[in-house]
């Protein structure tokens, strides 16, 4: 586990320091952005633009399309590759929600790096990194930022893009990680303007008719492992083109198996021109960090990811003895 080298209203502190003192900043995510990424980026840079200030968000790949419906979503550039002024052009970059910089997509060192992060095992690549393990989501750390040092009046679309950060990595207030500390941040966003049942709207019932047919066969494959303890569903390139679906209609399939009473982790597994994505899920008490590390890939101890450098049925066979020795060593 990484320790922060100094407490996360410290680093905070310099974040505001380098936004103050700096007039055109970027800004970008993990690929495949998710609610977290994409709404604490957007909420960054409506916070400095707020401040007289020059900001742009690049990310490396597209997002789902109920994420579509936050405000200022619409200005997001996606892009193989940084604008051709990075890094001289640029006070900082923002890497929102990036535990390794690969994450990005991008080849963003050397550069004026600023990391903000809630992830374990942070690889602490930045001029300044804002890690807060403690944090519900990335776009709740945002919010401390303005709150305890930018002290910016939050707009109403500031609030919803940072609500969509913290509804969505919190599971919709249903994951452990939805603590005191996120219901305190909930009812400062919905004050200044958010509305949970927009959001959810959007979120949750906004799917486009691919996504659910790509939901539906990855559900045929659906197995049972290590007594019942562990999921796994495949998603082979093919289910793409049969379903109409695109790589960002994904979000969410892995939560399924999870969802069984006796399963304590689920694994999405998607063919891929590297190998095997795997997306791992797990009850409270089960780590799949840790499993996701021994192939490069890292997260949450609840929700972690990786590739595997084997085509699908391999890594399959591979993770799933590594899978049922964590759901064991949890009981």
């Amino acid at each position: 586990m990484t320790t922060p080298t100094t407490s996360p209203d410290l680093a905070a502190a310099e974040v505001a320091q380098r936004i103050r003192h700096g007039s055109n900043f970027l800004i970008t995510g993990h690929r495949n952005p998710d609610g977290d990424a994409l709404g604490s980026a957007i909420a960054l840079q409506r916070l400095i633009r707020q401040m007289g200030k020059t900001s742009r968000i690049v990310v490396r790949d597209g997002f789902a399309k109920p994420l579509a419906s936050i405000p200022g979503a619409d200005e997001v550039v996606i892009s193989d590759v940084l604008p051709p002024d990075y890094p001289k052009a640029y006070d900082a970059l923002f890497t929102m929600e990036c535990p390794e910089v690969h994450r990005t997509g991008y080849q963003v060192l050397p550069g004026p790096v600023v990391n903000i992060d809630h992830h374990l095992g942070n690889e602490m690549y930045g001029e300044i990194n804002y890690l807060d393990i403690e944090a519900p989501s990335v776009g709740e750390m945002v919010l401390q930022l303005n709150r305890n040092h930018l002290k910016l009046p939050l707009d109403r679309d500031t609030a919803t893009a940072i609500y969509v950060s913290l509804a969505t990595d919190t599971g919709f207030f249903r994951y452990h990680n939805t603590t005191l500390r996120t219901f305190i941040a909930a009812e400062e966003l919905v004050r200044a303007g958010a509305v949970p049942g927009d959001v959810s709207l959007w979120i949750n019932e906004s799917n486009s008719p691919g996504a659910i047919k790509l939901l539906g066969l990855c559900l045929t494959t659906l197995e049972l492992h290590a007594d019942g303890k562990v999921a796994t569903a495949e998603l082979p390139a093919r289910f793409f083109a049969e379903a109409g679906a695109t790589p960002e209609d994904t979000e969410g399939i892995v939560n399924y198996g999870r969802s069984i009473d006796t399963v304590l982790i689920s694994a999405l597994l998607k063919e891929s021109d590297s190998g095997t994505r795997v997306s791992l899920r797990a009850k409270p008490g089960v780590d799949v960090q840790k499993v996701a590390a021994m192939f490069g890939g890292g997260g949450h101890k609840a929700a972690s990811g990786c590739t595997v450098q084997l085509p699908l049925a391999e890594a399959k066979a591979k993770l799933l003895p590594l899978l049922a020795a964590a759901a064991n060593e949890a009981e």
